[in-house]
């Protein structure tokens, strides 16, 4: 595919979710000053470990968000309810990083950064990835609806941008499972290069 035609496609993607989501919009601080400095990358690595906890069988969500190369924020925690599926288990876990990754455009803004991109938010499943940003995608687990709808209006609003990544190149395994030393040793070195 062309570049301009995926740029294409990703416009028309946003415009369909947008009908769908008619009052999504980012909630922006008029009271903020103006940007001081000029636009930073942010990016975000999103993962979670199905059934983790062998007692409770609670999973555990592991997410990493860069500001341009540096990792400003890491989370690996134990998820609230017990998830009866991974795609319920990365579904949660795509939800808290829509949140934490708002949390940290309004950091950014608060400090006089320009953010007017949507964020990629990378995980590694495809099925959650395409449920949260292809519009003609229907909810078929109605026990992750709340987790579907906001990120789907994030998603429509251009807060985030969710993409599907290699899991080799999934940064935020590092937080949801143990890792041989060849496997973690090259996702530090990733993250720190």
């Amino acid at each position: 595919m062309a570049k301009g035609a995926e740029g294409n496609l990703e416009i028309d993607i946003s415009k369909k979710l947008l009908e769908q989501y008619p009052d999504a919009m980012e909630q922006k601080d008029n009271k903020l000053p103006m940007p001081l400095f000029d636009e930073l990358a942010i990016s975000a690595y999103v993962d979670s470990d199905h059934a983790h906890d062998k007692v409770s069988r609670r999973s555990i969500t592991g997410i990493i968000i860069f500001v341009g190369r540096t990792p400003v924020f890491a989370l690996a925690r134990r998820q609230g309810a017990i998830e009866t599926s991974t795609y319920s288990a990365e579904f949660m876990a795509m939800k808290t990083a829509v949140e934490e990754v708002m949390s940290v455009r309004y950091m950014l803004r608060c400090l006089g950064v320009k953010v007017t991109r949507p964020t990629p938010i990378l995980g590694d499943n495809r099925s959650v990835i395409m449920n949260a940003s292809i519009p003609s995608s229907l909810l078929k687990k109605k026990h992750v609806a709340i987790s579907y709808h906001m990120t789907r209006e994030a998603t429509a609003a251009e807060i985030c941008r969710p993409l599907k990544t290699n899991g080799k190149w999934n940064f935020s395994d590092i937080c949801t499972k143990a890792q041989v030393r060849k496997a973690h040793a090259f996702l530090v070195n990733g993250m720190m290069t």
